[in-house]
């Protein structure tokens, strides 16, 4: 019996957010690293939406060595952990906060747990791939106590994508402020009839450039060096060495002149380096916002989903959060209320308005045995319901699932300018050195201060960058734009 056509009964699909990504190369470094590990099926990388679609086989392979695969290359996957806060009772002195915080410690998926006998509460952070907030809260009341949800709060992503513009905006408004005032001191060497002022001295140049080259640039070192333990070039190369060559050749000259001998011109570059760097920086902090943006779709439809559900349990009703319903949970709905989940009409009847998810405008009429969909709005009468799907399983997280997997999927067209930017930074060094050897030797007086400019010139003018991001995120909006009008796309494949 030929069995191999059977694994892919046992696979799982996972989508990974991934955190380090500068250009399209270092979506094709994670993509082959991943591919790697023994049970992978498939693996994709996107650079826009930085996640990584991986399929692969349940039996062989695991989401940490995924996640060890991507750290292996020097990259960070992006923290996929939610916080939940309980209202513990029954805890009568420090004691109790040890026992807790040993039986939720032990759990896999865990990864933090603060537990105050005095206020009567325990915070934990889970990864939500791994441990549900309904096994948390057994896990304490096992233990002996009784556990009710307060809040589940933070959106991860988006606290993750707001620090980061936090950071990058600093660092902006650091280059700016610097690179201006050295190009300031710097242009008197182009226009002599400017006085000459402080900022034209070398040595305040050189102490102006210095935050701008090590702390504004410090990723682009910190990407530089991930790929040469990698032993692969990205566009963080092309940076790195560029504005490396101007600052340190501009330090040699400030600090060493008589290095590089009496007959040279000597001339600095710290404008170069300071802008440069500065002008990077800005192109990052507009991509990072662009792909805020494009991730608005996703929080929309998230958005539509009730927070709480009035469940009757005991004959008694009772008010609990959305990821405490369990299936088989009889839920009352009354008039204008949202419908936490999907299930079936067991007593009462109404009208619903299903147009966020069916796109049909006209209230829908239910009865006995009529499905209603999570998401969805109760119009006029009430009614009980018997939950059959929650969570992930429910149709909207399956709309959602769907906008995100058409989001990281990609299009034909961006496999071929992922395999282009795997060669391109390499290439892009040897034209570069090849141009500083013509200028250096062949070109008019002062021969090594033209073939510096020009070798740095090659080095930041040719960015890949524009040929990674382009298709990606051109799929994101398109897709994102089709689910605010009611058109949910698949795959990036019809789109193209």
């Amino acid at each position: 019996l030929d069995i191999s056509r059977f694994r892919y009964m046992a696979s799982k699909k996972e989508i990974i957010g991934l955190r380090g990504m500068h250009c399209a190369s270092c979506a094709s470094t994670i993509e082959r690293s991943i591919k790697k590990v023994p049970g992978i099926i498939n693996a994709q990388v996107n650079f826009g939406t930085e996640k990584a679609v991986v399929e692969y086989e349940s039996n062989k392979a695991n989401l940490e060595q995924i996640k060890q695969a991507v750290k292996k290359v020097g990259y960070g996957v992006a923290d996929s952990s939610s916080r939940v806060e309980f209202r513990v009772t029954g805890m009568h002195s420090p004691h109790c906060e040890g026992i807790i915080n040993k039986s939720l410690s032990k759990i896999n998926g865990v990864t933090k747990v603060d537990v105050y006998f005095t206020k009567g509460k325990a915070y934990v952070e889970y990864d939500g791939s791994l441990v549900t907030v309904q096994q948390l809260k057994k896990t304490i009341e096992n233990a002996g106590y009784n556990a009710f949800v307060i809040t589940e709060s933070k959106d991860v992503e988006k606290e993750a994508r707001i620090k980061e513009l936090s950071i990058l905006r600093k660092k902006l408004i650091i280059g700016v402020v610097l690179g201006l005032l050295v190009l300031f001191g710097s242009l008197r060497d182009y226009f002599k009839g400017i006085p000459e002022t402080f900022l034209s001295n070398w040595y305040v140049q050189f102490i102006l450039t210095l935050p701008v080259q090590f702390y504004v640039g410090a990723q682009f070192y910190k990407g530089f060096w991930a790929a040469l333990k990698n032993k692969s070039a990205d566009m963080n190369s092309l940076i790195v060495i560029g504005t490396s060559a101007a600052f340190i050749y501009s330090a040699i000259v400030t600090f060493f002149p008589n290095l590089l001998g009496e007959n040279l011109e000597k001339a600095v570059y710290y404008d170069t380096a300071a802008i440069i760097i500065t002008l990077i920086i800005l192109g990052r902090y507009l991509e990072a916002i662009a792909k805020g943006h494009t991730s608005d779709a996703i929080r929309k439809l998230i958005g539509l989903q009730a927070k709480t559900a009035r469940v009757i349990r005991n004959k008694k009703e009772i008010l609990i959060p959305i990821n405490e319903v369990i299936v088989g949970d009889i839920i009352l709905i009354k008039p204008g209320e949202k419908i936490p989940v999907d299930g079936f009409i067991i007593d009462g009847n109404s009208s619903v308005d299903e147009s966020m998810i069916t796109g049909e405008s006209i209230p829908i009429e239910k009865k006995k045995n009529d499905i209603v969909i999570g998401a969805t709005i109760n119009k006029h009468g009430a009614f009980k319901f018997k939950a059959t799907k929650v969570g992930k399983a429910t149709m909207l997280a399956q709309f959602i699932k769907l906008v995100e997997d058409a989001q990281s999927s990609k299009a034909p067209i961006q496999r071929l300018a992922d395999k282009v930017s795997g060669i391109f930074v390499p290439i892009v060094v040897v034209i570069a050195i090849l141009t500083f050897v013509v200028w250096y030797f062949f070109g008019p007086a002062p021969a090594f201060t033209f073939a510096l400019v020009n070798f740095v010139s090659v080095l930041i003018i040719a960015c890949p960058c524009a040929l990674g991001l382009a298709t990606p995120m051109a799929i994101m909006v398109r897709t994102g734009k089709g689910e605010e009008h009611g058109i949910l796309i698949k795959k990036a494949e019809a789109l193209e």
